[in-house]
């Protein structure tokens, strides 16, 4: 992110790809339409009550962190799980790849005993991919591994065996609507090969994507998740809608996901972007990857100080965590991959305390890491260790215990309230080199006293002002949905307010050149300008500025920018 000299970056979390929430309300088709139910439903599961669906989601709750496995053909050509899409392949020569997919060291076993090493407590198997290949015998197609390939072994077969035997919730990931690789199955962009992906849907639907769902919750023992994903298509009629839930309750202890258009998912999925304020909905998931790709690619495994820190980010905002591993065509998790799990699971070792079973801790924002809370007890997790050992918490509780997770014998820190802050001494060194925790235990329910200047103050926009007041809202989901490349927005504080930070969050698109302006005794000043911002969560600290308005403004975007949350923090 570029800002004139006189503003620091203080932290840039890179710019990833985001996965929209799933909507019931989805295009019509010549057969039926969909319209949304008089009440919303609690669940997909007809008739159940908010009670029955906690209890049902509640090893999940505590699970916290799973495995999600990437595999398909789309492991030969090693490009990736879009290589069929993005590279135009015809069916009958992607399907050639299918003769080449002899993963011979591929062993179940092997990889749950990772997971377990990584603390992960689930695993999700792209049993069908977008590519439309079945990675289990299916009666439904015989486009699947065991009937098309030399190596003629059920690999999901194997892995939900496997995985209870390592203490792991086996879980199925499934493109429901998404399919290039039948006739009738869609895809979130015309047909590239008409001559043999066009065809009846409604028959895909029926013979193939319901069909081989009842497979799976037929043959493959009890499923944890059943993890639905699309490309973008959405043409499903209410009638399969209702064939859909009633093949899911052969399992109606079911978790489902929310990407089947019609059908209530049980938690809301963030797909590699991290949200700047905690979802409102009780259960959710952040879904990422290891080394930045999905399928195989050949791609390094991010650094374990870039990495844990974000996973931790999403357990401090009460959500789950599942990270993404792409095996390759010999059915090897690539080994530095498998590294930065167990390094993962160390971490778990000595702090999962502060993870498992935990809930979204008391803040929106801090400046040195996050916070999580299990029962009475506020787990601070510490990515930044105060140089001056005194580590700043803004409760205005009154402080009862402090101690190090990473301390066997739980020696007591000493602390004291100063002001505002619960002021906590640590010692000179870190326990952790990238997080380290710190255990706090406060009189009655935490209360939070760091909170943003500009939350839920007035907005007034140049244009979508009917969408502007999700730029300043404690919701992570709604935002500023402006149309225009050159556009501005103007925060009015109420009264003049001194701050040292800005947090600001562009849902969609990059700025290349933003502009900040502050209002003082009526007069505007740029503070700010050719501020170049990438999606997801900038952060800029700026010496102390005090107005009573703020203003943001950019010119000639390409890509019209829409924003999701702007803070602004005083002095910590």
């Amino acid at each position: 992110m570029r800002v004139p000299p006189s503003a620091l970056i203080a932290l840039l979390i890179p710019a990833m790809s985001f996965a929209t929430r799933s909507s019931a309300e989805v295009a019509s088709t010549p057969q039926s339409s969909l319209s949304a139910p008089a009440s919303s439903p609690v669940s997909w599961l007809p008739g159940e009550t908010k009670e029955a669906k906690d209890a049902r989601m509640a090893w999940w709750t505590k699970a916290k962190y799973g495995m999600f496995i990437h595999w398909g053909l789309y492991c030969v050509p090693a490009d990736g799980e879009w290589h069929m899409r993005n590279k135009k392949v015809s069916y009958a020569e992607y399907s050639k790849l299918a003769q080449e997919f002899n993963p011979a060291r591929f062993d179940a076993d092997a990889w749950m005993t990772l997971a377990r090493d990584a603390g992960m407590n689930y695993v999700v198997i792209t049993t069908k991919h977008h590519e439309g290949f079945a990675m289990f015998q299916s009666k439904a197609s015989s486009y699947n591994i065991v009937d098309a390939t030399p190596f003629r072994r059920d690999v999901v077969k194997e892995l939900s065996e496997a995985a209870p035997r390592h203490g792991v919730t086996f879980c199925a990931y499934y493109s429901f609507l998404a399919d290039w690789g039948h006739p009738g199955g869609q895809a979130g962009c015309p047909h590239w090969d008409p001559g043999f992906q066009d065809g009846d849907k409604r028959a895909y639907v029926t013979n193939v994507a319901i069909a081989q769902v009842r497979e799976l919750l037929s043959n493959y023992g009890k499923i944890g998740v059943l993890w639905f994903d699309t490309d973008g298509s959405r043409d499903i009629t209410q009638g399969e809608v209702a064939t859909v839930t009633e093949v899911l309750k052969m399992q109606p202890q079911l978790i489902v996901d929310p990407r089947v258009p019609g059908v209530k998912g049980d938690f809301d999925t963030q797909e590699q972007h991290m949200p700047l304020l905690r979802p409102k909905s009780d259960y959710w998931e952040l879904c990422g990857t290891v080394n930045g790709a999905w399928g195989y690619t050949g791609a390094a495994a991010k650094p374990l100080e870039k990495l844990l820190p974000y996973m931790i980010t999403a357990w401090g905002m009460g959500g789950n965590v599942l990270m993404n591993v792409g095996p390759t065509k010999e059915g090897i998790i690539p080994e530095d991959s498998a590294e930065r799990l167990r390094q993962i699971g160390g971490w778990l070792k000595t702090n999962g305390e502060s993870i498992y079973g935990s809930t979204a801790g008391p803040f929106t924002w801090l400046p040195w890491g996050t916070a999580t809370r299990n029962v009475d007890t506020v787990y601070l997790q510490v990515f930044q260790w105060p140089s001056d050992g005194v580590l700043r918490v803004p409760l205005a509780n009154k402080p009862v215990k402090a101690w190090l997770l990473a301390d066997p014998v739980k020696k007591e820190l000493p602390f004291e309230m100063n002001g505002e802050r619960i002021v906590i001494h640590l010692p000179e060194k870190a326990p952790d080199p990238v997080a380290s925790v710190v255990a706090l235990r406060v009189e009655g329910e935490p209360v939070n006293n760091f909170i943003s200047l500009s939350l839920n103050k007035h907005v007034t926009a140049t244009c979508c002002q009917d969408s502007a007041k999700g730029i300043t809202d404690d919701d992570a989901l709604t935002r500023w949905r402006n149309t225009n490349g050159t556009a501005s927005f103007t925060i009015d504080l109420g009264k003049p307010e001194t701050f040292t930070t800005l947090r600001i969050c562009p849902a969609y698109g990059d700025i290349k050149s933003g502009l900040l302006e502050v209002r003082s005794e009526g007069n505007w000043k740029t503070i700010l300008k050719e501020m170049a911002l990438k999606r997801d969560e900038n952060i800029v600290t700026l010496p102390a500025v005090t107005g009573d308005a703020v203003r943001f403004s950019f010119c000639e975007e390409t890509n019209p920018p829409q924003i999701s949350d702007f803070e602004l923090y005083p002095a910590f």
